[in-house]
C-alpha cells in the first residue's frame, strides 16, 4: 500500500491523482507518472501537472517514505522504499492510462529510469535536473560516518550553496517564516538537520542510477539548469553521454537552478511548452487537446 506517514504532512506536500480535464475516450487515455527527488514532495510538480491535466494528461505523484515535512523525518527511509513505492505508483499510473510517460526531478530520475526498465511499456521519460553524482565527493564517506555521526547540520556549512540550500528547503515548506528572526534561528538545526543515514540511502541509489543509464533505450528530454548547485548540469551531461538510444535531447537552462519545473523560475513556462510538446509528439494516440 501507499506510503502511509506517521507525522504530519500539509495538504499541499501529500500525494495526488490529477484527472484529465478533457474527455479521455476509451483506448486514448493519456497518463503521467510524476517522481519527486530527495527531500523534495509533490508540492514541486502539482502545478506543471495542473497544466498538463488542463491539456488532456492525468498525472499521479506519490510521497516517498521520509518526505513531506522537514529532513530529520529521512532518518528512517531508504532505496529500497523508494524503489518499492515508485513500483506501485507506477502500476497505479498504468492501470489508469493507455499509454504511460514518465517525468522525475533530481533523484526521481534514478526510480522512473528503473520502473521503466523493470516494466516496460513506457513511451517516454522527461528528466527534470537529473543526478549522475553527489554535488560533494565528501558525501561518499558518509556510509563509514553514519555509524560515529548521526546528523549533518548543513546551515553550518561552509559553502554557500548549502546555507542557501537550508534557507530555499525552509522557507518552501513555510513561506511564513521570518529567516532571520532569531527566535527561527534557535530552531534551525533540530528542523533542518539531515540523518547520515538518509544521506547514505540517497547516495546509494545514484550509484544505482549509473548502472542504469546504459540500458534506458526510450525517448528521453533532459532538462538541467545552468546555475544549479544541488545536481549542476554536468550530470545531465554524463547522462545523455550513458544513454544508448538515439532518440534523445539535451537541453540545459541559462540562469536557472534546481527547481526549473516551479512557477518562481521565470523558465518554468519554457519548460512546461517543452514536456507537453515532448508528450504530443511521442504519444501515440495523441492528445485531446490537439484533436479537437
Amino acid at each position: 500500500m501507499p506510503f502511509q506517514p506517521t507525522y504530519d504532512v500539509p495538504p499541499e506536500r501529500r500525494p495526488y491523482h490529477l484527472p484529465s480535464a478533457l474527455p479521455q475516450p476509451a483506448g486514448r487515455r493519456v497518463g503521467v507518472l510524476f517522481l519527486h527527488g530527495f527531500m523534495g514532495s509533490p508540492l514541486s510538480s502539482r502545478p506543471l501537472a495542473e497544466h498538463l491535466a488542463g491539456h488532456g494528461v492525468a498525472v499521479r505523484c506519490p510521497l516517498l517514505s521520509g518526505h513531506g515535512h522537514y529532513p530529520d523525518k529521512l532518518a528512517t527511509a531508504g532505496r529500497k522504499q523508494w524503489l518499492a513505492e515508485a513500483e506501485e505508483a507506477f502500476a497505479a499510473a498504468r492501470a489508469e492510462s493507455d499509454e504511460l510517460f514518465l517525468i522525475a526531478h533530481s533523484m526521481g530520475n534514478i526510480l522512473a529510469a528503473h520502473v521503466a526498465l523493470k516494466f516496460g511499456g513506457v513511451r517516454g521519460l522527461a528528466m527534470l535536473a537529473p543526478v549522475y553524482d553527489v554535488p560533494d565527493k565528501r558525501l561518499r564517506y558518509v556510509k563509514f560516518a553514519r555509524f560515529f555521526v548521526p546528523w549533518y547540520y548543513p546551515h553550518k556549512s561552509q559553502r554557500e550553496s548549502m546555507q542557501h540550500l537550508v534557507r530555499e528547503r525552509v522557507l518552501d515548506f513555510d513561506p511564513s517564516i521570518d529567516f532571520d528572526d532569531p527566535a527561527f534561528q534557535a530552531t534551525l538545526p533540530q528542523i533542518s538537520r539531515v540523518p547520515l543515514k538518509g544521506m547514505h540511502e540517497m547516495e546509494r541509489t545514484i550509484a544505482y542510477g549509473r548502472r542504469l543509464w546504459p540500458r534506458l533505450d526510450l525517448p528521453v528530454h533532459i532538462y538541467a539548469g545552468e546555475e544549479d548547485s544541488a545536481a549542476p548540469p554536468d550530470n545531465a551531461r554524463c547522462i545523455f553521454a550513458d544513454l544508448p538510444g538515439a532518440d534523445k535531447e539535451l537541453t540545459i537552462l541559462p540562469h536557472t537552478g534546481h527547481e526549473m519545473m516551479r512557477p518562481f523560475e521565470p523558465v518554468h513556462s519554457q519548460v512546461w511548452a517543452s514536456i507537453l510538446d515532448f508528450i504530443g509528439r511521442y504519444s501515440a494516440v495523441g492528445l485531446p487537446a490537439a484533436t479537437t
